[in-house]
Formats: C-alpha cells, structure tokens, sequence
C-alpha cells in the first residue's frame, strides 16, 4: 500500500493538518514541540485509490537520544513514502526548513508544499521568503481555519492518481473500493510506562512501528499497526504507559492516558505487558481491574522472561503468583515472554485469537441446561438458565431458593461453568434470577 507522508521541523502543525485530513483526533496537539514521537497512519481512500496518511515526528537537528531515533524513523518514513507532503509554518523559515528541502530533492519523490498559519493577507508579506527553498508551486494554507485543505486534498488524489496509473486497482462489485475485512481482532497493549509495550508491537509486526527509548513515557500517541495470522487480521494498539494519576502532570500526559483508555473501550482483547523482573506493582492490579471494569478480554505477558530464564525462576509458580496477586483477574491467561528475543511470540498470538474466540462464543441452551442440572451449593440448584449475550459471555439463571443469592453462590456457578466450558481470558458475568 502507498505511503503519504507529512513532514517537517517540529511544531508546525504536522499533526494538526494529519487530524483534519483524517477528520478525526487522532493525533495529540500540543504547543510544545516534538510531541508527535512514533509515526502515525490512517488508511484512506480517495477516488478509488487506497493509501496510508502518516503523520511523522519532527525533522530537527537535535541530538537527545530520543530525537536520534524518532529521527532514525523520519529517514525510513521518507524512504517508504510514494509522496511527500512538506509543512512550513509562516514568519519561521529556518536552517531546517533548507535542510528538509534539501532531503526531498535527494529523495526524487513526487512532493506537495504547504505554508501553514496563513490566515490573513497581511502574512502573505513574509510568504515569499520561502521561495529561496527552491521548490516548486507552494499552497498558502490554514489548518485551523480550515483554509485550502480541500485544495490540499484535491492535490493529493491527484498526485496519488499519477503515482498509481499503471498499478491495478482491486474493485469490489465494479467499484474501486478498499480492501473489505471479514473480521478484524482489535488488540489493545497496555501496562506501566517502560515495560516493553513498544518492543512487543515492533516484535509483532516484525518492524521498528513504535520508537522505543530507556525514558519511559516514551510513547504518547496510540500507535496502531494491522497484521495478518493465520489468515485473521489483528489490529494492534501500542498505548502510552499508564502511571498512578498523582503522577501524571503535563497536559501531554493527561491526553496520553485517556487515549489508553480509549483504546481500551474500543478493544475486544488487551493484552497487559508487566515486567517480570521487577515483581507484579500495585499499578498493574489497577491496570488490570481498569480492563476488568470495562469486561474485555484479557491476556497478562510477563517481559523479558529471557532475564527470569538465567535465573532459573519456576514458571508454573510465576504464574500461580500472578494468579493470586490478581483475583479479580485470575481468568486471564498468563504467558512469560521476551519481546527482546521472540521467546513465546507466536504463543501470543495463538492466545489471542484463542480468548477472542472464547469471548464470542455462545453455548447452546440445551447444551448449558444438560451442565447446569449439576449446578448444587448447601441443597440450593439451579433449575435452568441460558446464555443472554457474548462480548463477553452473560448468563442468566433461575434458582428456587432467595436466600441463596450471594455473591458466593455466584462464584460458585462462574468457576462451574469454567471448568464446563473453556472461557479461558474472558470475564463471565452471572446472573440470577428467582424461579
């Protein structure tokens, strides 16, 4: 698939003009420059032609260890990129702005230039200082107001449209059309900050898809990357690590965590990274009942087993361990991995679609009924019940005794039903009902 890529120095509204393209917030806005750290993409379609829009960190000279490699992913973004969309900002023309100038002529890509924050006549004064970049044809523009941006839109299908005249366009029913999924797992990776949720979706996709630095809080936007197993296709969402809220200070960081539970929400499956080295924290259990109360799907990864290998650490106990630290999720499945060596990555991926099959599934009323006659705490029996709904699993039951509904009688038919049926990852939630 094409790549489009926006570029240019920091805060120049690179991302201001990703989210009005895409006409969704999708990206964090911040004043602050360097912001936007890992590569943002959205797939769109435009007049029958499927691409991804990528919204790129900042193009600068500055030389902290996570500009190096946010730096590192702007040279490979350039790289994979069919077309280039360069953004300046007006009154700031600077060595940086030459510099970019100078890596799309080296490039020999096809480029659209763009003068952002025009929005008066009276900055037109300062807009032909940019004629000494010596490209070609710029588009006074303003993302805020909204000034030119479906110029700018129309510019890009036509570009996209030359770039694409001798490809094949896939057609659905005669129409151009995007590709058309039978079904899309979307998977969230959350957990602390610096656990290794980075790493893990670079693993996964087989590609450096997420910057990952020593800092934590390295991620801020959530990074989302779609892969194909075993003929299923898995969005992948890599969030900002989540802290405990009295550590949360910049607005950046703020932004951050309610994008992480955002991503939660609209998850089927969230796969929990913890660092297995430094113990279970009291922040993953709050980790761990954010998922529960939103009942989806859960897998708990313990990173960089590779380290817990050398010492030899038992992993039945391990998990056993995690199992009783976590009670309101003993459900989840726990695997040990290492996103620094592969070690149980295809086990992963193997859990995943297992719990989201486990999530969706449905059991049968005869099938239930024939399981639940059995169903008997202290002479109280369920007489009959049915499954109300999946995503996850509700069950409703009809019992004959009031003074039996506990929350210890419900546990008891939940664990029941476990080990009737293979829920494993996915939360029940159990009913009851007086006959």
């Amino acid at each position: 698939m094409h790549t489009v890529a926006i570029i240019g120095k920091p805060n120049v509204g690179k991302s201001s003009l990703f989210n009005k393209i895409i006409k969704k917030r999708k990206a964090i806005i911040s004043d602050e420059p360097g912001v936007t750290r890992d590569i943002n993409y959205e797939t769109l379609c435009l007049n029958g032609i499927v691409f991804r829009l990528a919204d790129s960190a900042g193009i600068s000279r500055e030389r902290e260890e996570i500009r190096i490699l946010g730096q590192r992913m702007n040279r490979r973004l350039v790289e994979e990129a069919s077309l280039l969309v360069f953004l300046c900002e007006i009154d700031t023309l600077s060595r940086e702005d030459f510099e970019i100038a100078e890596i799309i002529r080296k490039s020999g890509k096809p480029y659209i230039w763009l003068i952002n924050k025009v929005d008066s006549e009276k900055k037109m004064n300062n807009f032909y200082d940019f004629f000494d970049l010596a490209l070609e044809s710029p588009l006074p523009i303003s993302v805020q107001q909204g000034k030119n941006i479906d110029e700018l839109v129309r510019m890009i299908s036509e570009k996209m449209q030359q770039i694409t005249a001798h490809e094949p366009i896939e057609k659905i029913g005669g129409k151009s059309a995007p590709p058309v999924r039978n079904s899309l797992i979307h998977v969230a990776i959350v957990g602390r900050p610096n656990v290794g949720k980075s790493s893990l979706l670079n693993l996964l996709v087989n590609s450096e898809r997420s910057l990952v630095a020593s800092d934590p809080g390295t991620t801020r936007d959530s990074i989302d990357e779609t892969i194909n197993f075993e003929d299923i296709d898995l969005k992948l969402i890599d969030t900002a690590g989540i802290r405990k809220r009295s550590k949360i200070k910049e607005n950046l960081e703020f932004y951050s965590f309610v994008r992480t539970g955002k991503a939660v929400k609209e998850s089927s499956i969230c796969v929990l990274i913890i660092d297995a080295t430094a113990g279970i924290t009291t922040q993953d259990k709050k980790i761990a009942s954010l998922i529960r109360k939103e009942k989806r799907g859960m897998i708990i990864a313990a990173n960089k087993w590779d380290l817990m290998r050398e010492h030899n650490v038992d992993q039945k106990e391990f998990i056993r361990n995690i199992h009783d630290f976590f009670p309101h999720a003993a459900f989840a499945q726990v695997i040990p991995l290492s996103a620094k060596t592969g070690y149980n990555k295809i086990k992963l991926l193997k859990s995943i679609i297992k719990v989201y099959n486990n999530y969706y599934m449905h059991i049968k009323t005869g099938e239930l009924n024939s399981v639940i006659r059995n169903f008997t705490l202290r002479g109280a029996r369920v007489k009959y019940g049915y499954q109300k709904s999946s995503a996850p699993p509700v069950f409703e039951f009809f019992v004959g005794h009031i003074e039996t509904f506990n929350s210890n009688f419900k546990r008891y038919i939940t664990n029941n039903l476990r080990k009737s049926f293979d829920f494993t990852g996915v939360p029940i939630e159990v009913i009851l009902r007086k006959d």
